[in-house]
This record gives structure tokens, C-alpha cells and sequence, in this order.
């Protein structure tokens, strides 16, 4: 087993329990966040689980990731090309496929989390006006727009069909998990719960967000020169092992076919992975 098969195969296991890390992390965080704000979990007890009407945003397609390199991969090796290399290439191609799907994700979130602040707006400005929470939420209901608006519709349809106020907004910030939908499902639960003025602190929650949103956009927008410069770099690899290819293709053919060529190639393709999974951690806000 060479040393790029080594390196794919811990860079597979790194990903894997990675992976599961953030699974159980996540899964944990919802358990105590339900102890926190007396979410029913009886529900979760049941032999028939609640059915969702309205699906989870944003939504995540994270097995077509692997499942791209995979198929790459293996076409790869189909037409004779080293399975070092191969797999290689097919880790590259997945975590591509990974940090696309994540843009996406993050652009879906990051539209509904600006339709959550306006929708707050509007929320403190017929509190104040002196309508009730229902009314409230009836208001700002009317003029969400999707995303928001089902997950809205379904809170409101909920609680005028009497069910628990708490658990409905609860099930609000499992629906989006976000950290913005999080704060304001505590808000709105501890209000049901003790009460108080809900006006003053929906304001408060509504201009977290939009803090929120405003240093995310000033993170992706310092981070856009970082990005396109290793995407040059990428490409001038590429590019360099093209033309070497067009000027002399039998000698650059025989080195790719040698242990030491392969082994090397496999290790450049597989460091180019790994470095673009740090730099997307690094160009990240977690807060």
C-alpha cells in the first residue's frame, strides 16, 4: 500500500467520524435545548412519529457528495488509470461536490433568516401597537413570503387549533436549525411560559439577527479573495500538467506510471482536498 493510499484512507476516516462528532453534538444540543424550554418528549416516545407537513430547511443532499467522488472514482478507474489516482481524484471531486452543496445551503439560509428579521419587525410593531402575540403573528404572516412563510402558516395553524404554544414554536427552530430561528423559538417559548414584555424583547432578538446577517456578509465578502486565490492555484496546477502533457504526453504518461509518479500524483490531488476542506473551516463564522 503506497503512501497516498495511506493518506485517502485516513482522510476517509477523518471524515467519517468527523461526521458522527457533529451528528451526536447536535443531537445533544436539541435533548438539553428541549429540557431547557419544556418541549414535550413524550412525543418522541410514541410508536407513530409526528408526520411533518412542512419538510426541514434548508435542505441538505449530503450523501450525493460522496456518492459523487465514488462514481468518479471509479470511472476513473475504469479507464486505466491508477487506483491511487483514482481515489485521489475522487476525494477532490467529492469535497467539490461537499463545499457546493454547502454554498447552497448557506445562501437558503441566509435568505431566510433576512425574511426572519423583517418578519420580527413587523411582529414588535403590532405588539406595540397593542395587537395580540396571535395577531402578531397573523400580521407578519401576511406578508412572509417563502421560505418563511409555511413554517410560519404551520406555527399559527397550530396554535389556533390549540395546540401547545411552546411546542409549536419548539418545533419551529427543528424545522430551521438555525441559531437565528433557535433565539427566537426561546423567546417566544419563555414568554408563553412566565410572560412579560415581549415586545421589548423580540426588538432585542430582532436586531441580534440582523447583527448576525451583517457580520456574515462582511466574513464571505473577506473571504472572497482568499477563495479565489487558492481556485487560481488550483488551476495553474491543472493547467501546468496540461501543457506538459501536450508538449511531451509519452514521458509525462510513463513518470504518472511509475510508483514514485503515482504515488505523487495521488498525493498532490489528495492535499489539494484536504486543503480546501481547511480553508472553508477557516473562512467560516461559527458564533
Amino acid at each position: 500500500m503506497t503512501a497516498a493510499a495511506i493518506v485517502a484512507m485516513l482522510a476517509g476516516a477523518i471524515a467519517v467520524w468527523y461526521s458522527w462528532y457533529r451528528r451526536r453534538a447536535q443531537r445533544l444540543s436539541a435533548e438539553r435545548l428541549a429540557e431547557l424550554i419544556g418541549t414535550p418528549l413524550d412525543r418522541a416516545q410514541r410508536e407513530e412519529p409526528p408526520v411533518r407537513t412542512v419538510p426541514s430547511f434548508p435542505p441538505r443532499y449530503r450523501f450525493a457528495a460522496p456518492a459523487l467522488g465514488v462514481f468518479v472514482a471509479a470511472i476513473l478507474f475504469a479507464v486505466a488509470l491508477p487506483a491511487e489516482v483514482a481515489a485521489a481524484a475522487g476525494i477532490l471531486v467529492g469535497v467539490l461536490a461537499h463545499l457546493v452543496e454547502d454554498y447552497v445551503a448557506e445562501q437558503r439560509a441566509a435568505a431566510i433568516e433576512t425574511q426572519l428579521a423583517a418578519a420580527i419587525d413587523l411582529l414588535v410593531g403590532s405588539l406595540r401597537a397593542g395587537a395580540s402575540l396571535l395577531a402578531a403573528f397573523e400580521s407578519a404572516l401576511q406578508e412572509a413570503e417563502p421560505p418563511l412563510r409555511p413554517y410560519f402558516q404551520e406555527v399559527a395553524g397550530r396554535i389556533r387549533l390549540g395546540d401547545d404554544p411552546r411546542a409549536a414554536v419548539s418545533d419551529l427552530q427543528v424545522r430551521v436549525p438555525l441559531e437565528t430561528f433557535r433565539l427566537f423559538a426561546i423567546s417566544l417559548a419563555i414568554h408563553w411560559e412566565v410572560g412579560g414584555s415581549l415586545a421589548t424583547t423580540l426588538s432585542t432578538v430582532g436586531r441580534t439577527v440582523r447583527d448576525r446577517i451583517e457580520l456574515s456578509r462582511r466574513v464571505r465578502a473577506q473571504g472572497v479573495e482568499s477563495h479565489a486565490s487558492v481556485a487560481v492555484v488550483l488551476a495553474i496546477a491543472y493547467v501546468l500538467a496540461f501543457l506538459m502533457w501536450r508538449t511531451n504526453p509519452d514521458r509525462l504518461e510513463a513518470f504518472v506510471r511509475t510508483g514514485v509518479g503515482t504515488a505523487l500524483v495521488a498525493a498532490v490531488i489528495t492535499l489539494q482536498a484536504i486543503g480546501l476542506v481547511w480553508m472553508s473551516k477557516l473562512s467560516r463564522s461559527t458564533f
